[in-house]
Protein backbone atom coordinates (compact mmCIF):
# COMPACT_ATOMS: atom_id res chain seq x y z
CA UNK A 1 0.00 0.00 0.00
CA UNK A 2 1.43 3.27 -0.93
CA UNK A 3 2.50 5.58 2.14
CA UNK A 4 -0.02 8.20 2.78
CA UNK A 5 1.56 11.92 2.99
CA UNK A 6 0.99 13.70 5.73
CA UNK A 7 1.05 17.66 5.56
CA UNK A 8 0.19 19.60 8.59
CA UNK A 9 -0.11 22.62 6.69
CA UNK A 10 -3.31 21.23 4.76
CA UNK A 11 -6.49 19.87 5.66
CA UNK A 12 -6.56 16.28 5.54
CA UNK A 13 -9.12 16.08 2.40
CA UNK A 14 -6.65 18.22 0.49
CA UNK A 15 -3.76 15.50 1.21
CA UNK A 16 -5.97 12.72 0.27
CA UNK A 17 -6.73 14.75 -3.16
CA UNK A 18 -3.10 15.64 -3.80
CA UNK A 19 -1.98 11.39 -3.53
CA UNK A 20 -4.39 10.25 -5.76
CA UNK A 21 -3.51 13.16 -8.41
CA UNK A 22 -0.13 11.82 -7.44
CA UNK A 23 -1.07 8.36 -8.63
CA UNK A 24 -2.42 9.41 -11.71
CA UNK A 25 0.42 11.29 -12.54
CA UNK A 26 2.36 8.76 -12.24
CA UNK A 27 0.54 6.08 -14.33
CA UNK A 28 -0.13 3.99 -11.05
CA UNK A 29 -4.12 4.71 -11.41
CA UNK A 30 -4.14 5.27 -15.45
CA UNK A 31 -6.67 7.34 -17.69
CA UNK A 32 -10.33 5.57 -17.87
CA UNK A 33 -9.43 2.96 -14.67
CA UNK A 34 -11.93 3.16 -11.90
CA UNK A 35 -11.12 4.57 -8.60
CA UNK A 36 -11.22 2.52 -5.80
CA UNK A 37 -14.64 2.94 -3.92
CA UNK A 38 -15.10 5.06 -1.20
CA UNK A 39 -14.86 2.20 1.85
CA UNK A 40 -11.56 1.48 0.54
CA UNK A 41 -10.11 4.60 0.61
CA UNK A 42 -11.32 5.73 3.92
CA UNK A 43 -9.87 2.40 5.11
CA UNK A 44 -6.52 3.45 3.90
CA UNK A 45 -6.62 7.06 4.74
CA UNK A 46 -8.12 6.17 8.60
CA UNK A 47 -11.10 9.11 7.41
CA UNK A 48 -14.35 9.55 7.51
CA UNK A 49 -16.69 9.46 4.20
CA UNK A 50 -17.31 13.11 4.22
CA UNK A 51 -13.76 13.63 4.03
CA UNK A 52 -13.36 10.99 1.22
CA UNK A 53 -16.16 12.44 -0.85
CA UNK A 54 -14.85 16.34 -0.17
CA UNK A 55 -11.32 14.88 -1.96
CA UNK A 56 -13.13 13.22 -4.78
CA UNK A 57 -15.53 16.48 -5.13
CA UNK A 58 -11.98 18.35 -5.39
CA UNK A 59 -10.84 15.90 -8.16
CA UNK A 60 -14.51 16.14 -10.07
CA UNK A 61 -14.02 19.79 -9.87
CA UNK A 62 -10.68 19.84 -10.88
CA UNK A 63 -12.01 17.36 -14.56
CA UNK A 64 -9.12 14.90 -13.47
CA UNK A 65 -12.04 12.02 -12.11
CA UNK A 66 -16.11 11.80 -12.87
CA UNK A 67 -18.21 10.37 -10.25
CA UNK A 68 -21.17 8.72 -12.21
CA UNK A 69 -23.76 7.85 -9.98
CA UNK A 70 -24.72 3.99 -8.87
CA UNK A 71 -20.95 3.59 -11.23
CA UNK A 72 -18.39 5.16 -9.25
CA UNK A 73 -15.88 7.66 -10.09
CA UNK A 74 -13.48 7.55 -13.05
CA UNK A 75 -9.94 8.64 -14.21
CA UNK A 76 -10.49 11.50 -16.87
CA UNK A 77 -7.50 12.92 -17.41
CA UNK A 78 -4.02 12.98 -15.88
CA UNK A 79 -3.45 16.35 -16.68
CA UNK A 80 -5.92 18.62 -14.98
CA UNK A 81 -6.75 22.48 -16.30
CA UNK A 82 -7.48 24.47 -13.14
CA UNK A 83 -10.89 26.91 -13.38
CA UNK A 84 -9.84 29.48 -10.91
CA UNK A 85 -12.68 31.23 -12.82
CA UNK A 86 -15.44 29.40 -11.50
CA UNK A 87 -14.19 28.11 -8.47
CA UNK A 88 -13.21 29.39 -4.83
CA UNK A 89 -9.56 28.43 -4.68
CA UNK A 90 -6.95 30.51 -4.33
CA UNK A 91 -3.65 30.51 -7.26
CA UNK A 92 -1.43 28.72 -5.17
CA UNK A 93 -4.46 25.57 -5.09
CA UNK A 94 -4.86 25.89 -8.53
CA UNK A 95 -0.80 25.99 -9.93
CA UNK A 96 -0.23 22.88 -7.21
CA UNK A 97 -2.34 21.24 -9.96
CA UNK A 98 0.79 21.08 -12.20
CA UNK A 99 2.80 18.36 -12.59
CA UNK A 100 5.75 21.70 -12.09
CA UNK A 101 7.37 22.44 -8.86
CA UNK A 102 5.66 25.33 -6.97
CA UNK A 103 7.41 27.17 -5.01
CA UNK A 104 7.05 31.07 -3.41
CA UNK A 105 8.59 34.03 -2.46
CA UNK A 106 7.31 36.68 0.19
CA UNK A 107 8.64 39.94 -0.64
CA UNK A 108 6.59 41.32 1.89
CA UNK A 109 4.46 40.81 4.95
CA UNK A 110 3.45 43.71 7.29
CA UNK A 111 0.63 45.33 8.92
CA UNK A 112 -0.24 48.32 7.91
CA UNK A 113 -3.32 50.83 8.72
CA UNK A 114 -6.52 50.48 6.00
CA UNK A 115 -5.54 54.01 4.60
CA UNK A 116 -2.60 52.17 3.21
CA UNK A 117 -5.18 50.86 1.00
CA UNK A 118 -8.14 53.69 -0.05
CA UNK A 119 -9.34 50.94 -2.44
CA UNK A 120 -10.48 48.35 -0.01
CA UNK A 121 -13.99 47.48 -1.32
CA UNK A 122 -15.99 48.18 1.70
CA UNK A 123 -16.11 50.84 4.24
CA UNK A 124 -14.27 50.01 7.44
CA UNK A 125 -13.24 51.12 10.92
CA UNK A 126 -10.12 53.63 9.96
CA UNK A 127 -8.67 52.09 12.99
CA UNK A 128 -8.90 48.49 11.69
CA UNK A 129 -5.49 47.02 10.61
CA UNK A 130 -4.65 44.95 7.43
CA UNK A 131 -2.15 42.41 6.62
CA UNK A 132 -0.46 43.18 3.52
CA UNK A 133 1.65 40.19 1.12
CA UNK A 134 3.07 40.53 -1.89
CA UNK A 135 4.89 37.50 -2.93
CA UNK A 136 5.89 35.96 -6.49
CA UNK A 137 5.10 32.34 -7.44
CA UNK A 138 7.10 30.07 -8.82
CA UNK A 139 6.91 27.07 -11.42
CA UNK A 140 9.92 24.99 -12.01
CA UNK A 141 11.60 27.95 -10.72
CA UNK A 142 10.33 30.73 -13.38
CA UNK A 143 8.23 33.65 -12.27
CA UNK A 144 4.58 33.33 -13.18
CA UNK A 145 2.54 35.12 -11.08
CA UNK A 146 2.62 38.29 -8.67
CA UNK A 147 0.36 38.54 -5.87
CA UNK A 148 -0.65 41.56 -3.87
CA UNK A 149 -3.42 40.51 -1.12
CA UNK A 150 -4.69 42.92 2.14
CA UNK A 151 -6.62 40.93 5.07
CA UNK A 152 -8.89 42.15 7.36
CA UNK A 153 -6.71 41.49 10.69
CA UNK A 154 -10.00 41.77 12.53
CA UNK A 155 -12.16 38.93 11.11
CA UNK A 156 -8.78 37.07 10.85
CA UNK A 157 -6.69 37.48 14.03
CA UNK A 158 -3.45 35.59 14.28
CA UNK A 159 -3.33 35.18 10.61
CA UNK A 160 -0.08 37.82 10.27
CA UNK A 161 2.07 35.16 11.93
CA UNK A 162 1.65 32.66 9.12
CA UNK A 163 4.70 30.92 7.05
CA UNK A 164 3.11 32.42 3.63
CA UNK A 165 6.07 30.40 2.19
CA UNK A 166 4.57 27.22 3.12
CA UNK A 167 1.18 28.03 3.69
CA UNK A 168 -1.45 29.09 0.78
CA UNK A 169 -3.63 32.15 2.06
CA UNK A 170 -6.69 30.42 1.61
CA UNK A 171 -5.71 27.38 3.71
CA UNK A 172 -4.75 30.42 6.45
CA UNK A 173 -7.78 32.03 5.96
CA UNK A 174 -9.84 29.24 6.75
CA UNK A 175 -7.80 28.81 9.90
CA UNK A 176 -8.53 31.95 10.99
CA UNK A 177 -11.56 33.30 10.00
CA UNK A 178 -14.14 33.82 12.31
CA UNK A 179 -17.05 32.80 10.59
CA UNK A 180 -16.59 30.42 6.64
CA UNK A 181 -14.72 31.78 3.58
CA UNK A 182 -18.02 31.63 1.47
CA UNK A 183 -17.96 33.03 -1.78
CA UNK A 184 -15.86 35.60 -4.11
CA UNK A 185 -15.89 37.98 -6.74
CA UNK A 186 -13.06 37.97 -9.50
CA UNK A 187 -12.47 40.28 -12.61
CA UNK A 188 -10.13 39.29 -15.32
CA UNK A 189 -8.74 41.73 -18.31
CA UNK A 190 -5.17 41.78 -20.24
CA UNK A 191 -2.82 44.55 -19.50
CA UNK A 192 0.90 45.39 -19.92
CA UNK A 193 3.24 45.13 -16.83
CA UNK A 194 4.84 48.15 -15.07
CA UNK A 195 8.31 47.83 -14.50
CA UNK A 196 8.32 46.70 -11.07
CA UNK A 197 5.95 43.80 -12.00
CA UNK A 198 8.08 42.96 -15.82
CA UNK A 199 11.25 42.97 -13.40
CA UNK A 200 9.68 40.60 -10.78
CA UNK A 201 8.39 37.87 -13.77
CA UNK A 202 11.50 38.64 -15.53
CA UNK A 203 9.43 39.72 -18.74
CA UNK A 204 9.25 42.44 -21.06
CA UNK A 205 7.19 45.24 -20.73
CA UNK A 206 5.57 44.60 -23.61
CA UNK A 207 4.23 41.08 -22.92
CA UNK A 208 0.77 41.07 -22.24
CA UNK A 209 -0.47 39.97 -18.49
CA UNK A 210 -3.25 38.72 -17.32
CA UNK A 211 -4.86 41.01 -14.28
CA UNK A 212 -7.10 39.14 -11.68
CA UNK A 213 -8.46 41.50 -8.64
CA UNK A 214 -10.48 39.49 -6.61
CA UNK A 215 -12.86 40.25 -3.47
CA UNK A 216 -13.60 37.38 -1.09
CA UNK A 217 -16.44 37.53 1.43
CA UNK A 218 -17.37 35.04 4.10
CA UNK A 219 -21.00 33.37 5.03
CA UNK A 220 -22.34 36.56 6.34
CA UNK A 221 -21.68 38.81 3.75
CA UNK A 222 -18.46 40.76 5.40
CA UNK A 223 -15.31 41.73 2.82
CA UNK A 224 -12.15 39.78 4.44
CA UNK A 225 -9.86 40.13 1.90
CA UNK A 226 -9.07 41.12 -1.50
CA UNK A 227 -6.09 40.58 -4.13
CA UNK A 228 -4.62 41.90 -7.05
CA UNK A 229 -2.86 39.23 -9.16
CA UNK A 230 -1.05 39.83 -12.40
CA UNK A 231 -0.10 36.00 -14.18
CA UNK A 232 2.31 35.61 -16.91
CA UNK A 233 0.06 34.64 -19.70
CA UNK A 234 3.38 32.78 -21.46
CA UNK A 235 2.80 30.25 -18.59
CA UNK A 236 -0.83 30.74 -16.84
CA UNK A 237 -4.01 29.98 -18.22
CA UNK A 238 -7.58 30.18 -16.71
CA UNK A 239 -9.69 27.01 -18.08
CA UNK A 240 -13.48 27.19 -17.77
CA UNK A 241 -15.76 24.04 -17.65
CA UNK A 242 -18.83 25.35 -19.11
CA UNK A 243 -22.18 22.92 -19.56
CA UNK A 244 -25.58 23.44 -20.95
Amino acid sequence: MPETPRNLMLPIHEQISEALRSRIRSGELPVGSRLPPESTLMEEFGVARGTVRRALRTLNEQGIVQTLQGKGTYIRSGRPEPSIAQTLVGLSESLSYSEKSLTTTVLTQEVVPVSAYPEFPTSVDPAEKLLYLDRIRYLDNVPVARLRNWVRLQLAPGIESTDFVTTALFTALEACVRGRVASGRRTFEAVLADGDIAESLEISTIVPLLFLKQVTYLDDGDVVECSDVWMDSQHVTVAMNLVR
